[in-house]
């Protein structure tokens, strides 16, 4: 699975040199937990690609780091109203054990996933969406766990202002041996020029219908032009010890 992975990688950079740019203009998933509710162009592929380091420090003396280097989300538009998605990283861990610290590396488990387009009122600046995916037991052990996971999220997008978007996200998932979680997020954009953009998200989770989680991320966006986009995101936990940044890259390759 990791050596159809990086092919399918280097086809893509191979692509990369021979497609020509479509006009279609760029709408990345990155930054923010939340994903939009815009799709893909048929025959479109778009990279979006970063780092993420983390923090998370379950107890006084003892911190959980992961950097996420790269990140990588493929996307390509199956039709107008569908596209695939896949997901990938490779992870840096630094965990506290009884004996001291130690570091573990390793390929995240596989996403695969699509999104489903619902809704498109442009009259209204709505925009509605399904995101299923799959995350597939495929990574390194050290770093991933041996389960599945299944997610469903409905996604809104709404410009209601010039200037103004309201994204949001709300939706379950499901691991093998675990019980149901809730995750929402709810995004508010904010366009300060052609080019830049910035946002603020609060998001969480109602893990295992049990413990509700919250937390506050926001950042920024600039567009290179019509099909490139550079970003940078931080996030803190509000009822927990955690945080977040990362920067990232998108690139809207056009049609294959």
């Amino acid at each position: 699975m990791k050596k159809l992975l990086f092919s399918s990688m280097i086809l893509g950079m191979s692509l990369f040199l021979g497609v020509g740019i479509h006009a279609q203009n760029i709408q990345s998933d990155r930054p923010g937990i939340g994903d939009g509710a815009s799709t893909l162009e048929q025959k479109s592929f778009q990279l979006e690609t970063g780092f993420e380091m983390a923090q998370f420090q379950p107890g006084k003396n003892e911190a959980f780091n992961s950097t996420s280097l790269p990140l990588v989300l493929l996307r390509y538009g199956i039709s107008d109203w569908a596209e695939l998605r896949l997901i990938q990283s490779y992870q840096f861990t630094d965990r506290p054990n009884l004996t001291g610290n130690y570091k573990l590396n390793g390929f995240s488990n596989i996403s695969i996933g699509t999104k489903l387009k619902l809704s498109d009122n442009s009259s209204k600046g709505v925009q509605t969406a399904v995101l299923l995916e799959v995350v597939a037991p495929t990574g390194s052990a050290d770093v991933a766990a041996d389960k599945f996971l299944i997610s469903l999220r409905y996604l809104h997008s709404w410009d209601f202002a010039a200037q103004w978007n309201l994204g949001s996200n709300i939706g379950t998932y499901w691991a093998e041996e675990q019980d149901l979680s809730l995750t929402y997020s709810f995004a508010l954009g904010y366009a300060i020029s052609e080019s830049w953009s910035v946002f603020v998200e609060p998001f969480g989770a109602f893990f295992l219908m049990n413990e509700f989680n919250i937390a506050l991320d926001g950042g920024v966006t600039y567009l290179l032009n019509n099909t490139m986009q550079v970003d940078f995101s931080a996030g803190k936990g509000i009822n927990s010890d955690y945080y977040f940044f990362g920067l990232g890259f998108s690139w809207l390759i056009g049609k294959i």
